[in-house]
């Protein structure tokens, strides 16, 4: 299939299926207002799993999965290289994201993380991580767990970038044991590679970002659970040793690109 004739396709599907998402859970959200909280992100999690799902056929995603992911009640960190990222994690676990303030400005991206239960964090000010722990405490639960990206921001997958401390300040306060994931991607093309071609960074724009990526004709995402959690009363040191636990299990998009078959 021609490149961009592939790209029109994937976009069109994509939009769609993105749009009845975000209108399946704003139903839900209406319907079971007045029922257990837990309905209504039970409801949102079988959405959101289903959309990651459909989303990575059509893209021609394949996700890799290695290790065990959480259940619910967890707090979970990983490293941040795209916009993908979010189908490789709602794929495999039920959980929400903190995100940075900025999304809910962007047109339709805004409405839909807000409908879909995403929180939002100002980076600009610090005063704002007490909001966003308040805001974790009353989303966290036996039916949802939390994602936190603690780079505060994505990178072309060379390296694990440093962990803001601030960000992890409910579970060092809680003292609650924290899970970690790494995320990989690959391409078929060493012309194309992924951290150009998927991770998205820097003052790359997302709309023609997008476009390149949908032209692809397919690519792997590999995430891989830890063995273990780690755990600490001091911010500082949880963000040191989950880094460090982040790293050593991190594959870095530079040693990419392996051929792999799959979807047209």
């Amino acid at each position: 299939m021609i490149p961009t004739l592939r790209a029109s396709v994937r976009m069109t599907l994509f939009m769609m299926v993105s749009l009845v998402t975000v209108l399946l859970v704003a139903a839900g959200n209406a319907v079971l207002y007045f029922f257990k909280d837990e309905w209504r992100i039970y409801w949102k999690n079988s959405v959101t799993s289903a959309w990651a799902k459909i989303t990575a056929f059509v893209l021609g995603l394949q996700v890799e999965v290695k290790g065990q992911p959480p259940s619910p009640p967890f707090f979970l960190v990983s490293n941040h290289l795209s916009y993908i990222d979010i189908v490789l994690l709602w794929q495999n676990i039920d959980a929400t994201f903190v995100a940075k303030g900025e999304i809910k400005s962007w047109p339709f991206f805004g409405w839909a993380t807000q409908t879909l239960g995403v929180l939002f964090i100002n980076r600009l000010l610090r005063r704002d991580v007490y909001r966003v722990n308040e805001k974790i405490s009353e989303a966290i639960s036996s039916v949802q767990g939390i994602i936190l990206f603690p780079e505060g921001t994505t990178s072309p997958g060379a390296e694990v970038l440093s962990f803001n401390a601030p960000l992890l300040e409910y579970p060092a306060t809680k003292a609650m044991p924290v899970h970690y994931a790494t995320i990989s991607y690959t391409t078929n093309d060493v012309e194309k590679p992924a951290s150009r071609h998927i991770c998205w960074w820097g003052d790359m724009e997302f709309i023609p970002h997008l476009w390149k990526l949908l032209q692809l004709k397919n690519f792997r995402g590999t995430i891989t659970f830890g063995e273990h959690t780690v755990k600490e009363n001091s911010r500082k040191e949880l963000a040191n040793k989950l880094h460090a636990a982040v790293q050593r299990q991190f594959i870095p998009t530079a040693e990419e690109d392996k051929p792999i078959t799959g979807q047209e």
